[in-house]
């Protein structure tokens, strides 16, 4: 009798030692595996500091599954543009992250901001020349991509920390690694006549051979944008919305088929606006262009209804590898631009101003 007892009640040790360790185990990596968000903000600042020498905003600090792993992923970005124009603009904002591991334990930190950090460097690069050749009306939108490759195959985006750390990679190793730069030159000054047209024409085919001399022109797809300075008149944003609201006339222009607002509402917002742009001084025009963001800075932006004229250059490197079916189907427009015939200044057919 007491040794059936004692199996009974082996048997019964038995079941609730394979019931209970799972479920004790269960629970113990359920607590011991809680994050405190506190904590990966603080891996994730210093990470940040350690590697770009600043103090970073973490926020927005969520979970994400990528491939059956769990990490935390952040919004981050400088604590220096607080307070500026450039607070709340997407172009100055990046994400990091880092894997949710057992135990409380938190993986490596990686982030995006190498990204922003590498356009913010070679817009300081390129603006002194911009001005000296365009002006001081002038914004910069850029877009810088480094590339690396192991045998010229194919190509994949590399997240070099800086503009100096990608040009040293290139310069050391420039069979396995290249840059393409995408950039945007925002003028605010419109072309009234043929004379400032061809002045402008000569400005940008100086400008691009300065860009061929800093290596800058293999892999370049180039716009300049003469947008209106009427933009930058007080009243601008309220008549934008006007224009936003009004029922679109379609118009017929050089053979191509646009829908532009009321000619009344533009004739009424072009006269009122340029009053108030010929009282501003050239200081305070300056300050309202610092104040437009880098996110407005586009066809949906600004650019749309208020570029007078747009030049648009693409290198055969850039065509080649990012515009293939024009490469391939169109070679005409294929350009050296060595010439100064090349540049071609084209009418923005949706430019809604009546001067």
């Amino acid at each position: 009798m007491n040794n059936q007892r004692n199996k009974r009640i082996q048997i019964l040790i038995t079941a609730a030692v394979v019931f209970l360790v799972p479920t004790i185990a269960g629970y113990l990596m359920s607590t011991f595996s809680k994050h405190n968000v506190e904590d990966v903000r603080a891996k994730i600042e210093d990470y940040l500091y350690k590697k770009y020498g600043e103090e970073f905003v973490v926020d927005r600090i969520g979970t994400r599954t990528s491939s059956g792993q769990k990490y935390y992923e952040a919004r981050i970005y400088p604590k220096s543009i607080i307070g500026t124009n450039k607070a709340g603009d997407s172009y100055y904002y990046a994400s990091a992250s880092t894997d949710k591991l057992s135990f409380g334990r938190l993986g490596g930190v990686g982030d995006s901001y190498s990204y922003v950090n590498r356009n913010i460097d070679m817009e300081k690069y390129l603006m002194p020349k911009v001005k000296e050749v365009f002006g001081e009306r002038v914004l910069l939108k850029v877009d810088v991509a480094h590339e690396v490759t192991t045998d010229g195959s194919w190509w994949a985006g590399y997240k070099s920390a800086s503009l100096e750390q990608m040009n040293n990679k290139i310069k050391n190793d420039p069979e396995h690694n290249r840059m393409l730069l995408e950039l945007y030159i925002y003028i605010f000054d419109r072309i009234d006549n043929k004379t400032e047209k061809e002045e402008r024409r000569q400005e940008i085919f100086e400008y691009v051979q300065y860009l061929k001399k800093e290596g800058l022109f293999k892999y370049l797809e180039l716009g300049v944008i003469f947008i209106d300075e009427r933009v930058l008149a007080p009243s601008y944003r309220e008549f934008d919305r006007e224009i936003f609201l009004s029922d679109k006339v379609r118009e017929v222009i050089k053979g191509e088929r646009v829908y532009l607002p009321p000619i009344e509402l533009r004739r009424r917002m072009s006269k009122e606006l340029q009053k108030e742009v010929a009282q501003m001084s050239e200081e305070k025009l300056l300050a309202n262009i610092r104040k437009i963001r880098k996110s407005e800075l586009s066809y949906k932006g600004i650019r749309k209804e208020n570029s007078s004229y747009n030049c648009w250059i693409y290198s055969k490197g850039i065509l080649k590898e990012k515009y293939t079916t024009t490469y391939e189907t169109k070679p005409e427009l294929i350009k050296n631009y060595n010439k100064i015939s090349d540049i071609v200044l084209g009418r923005n057919l949706e430019y809604i101003y009546v001067n």
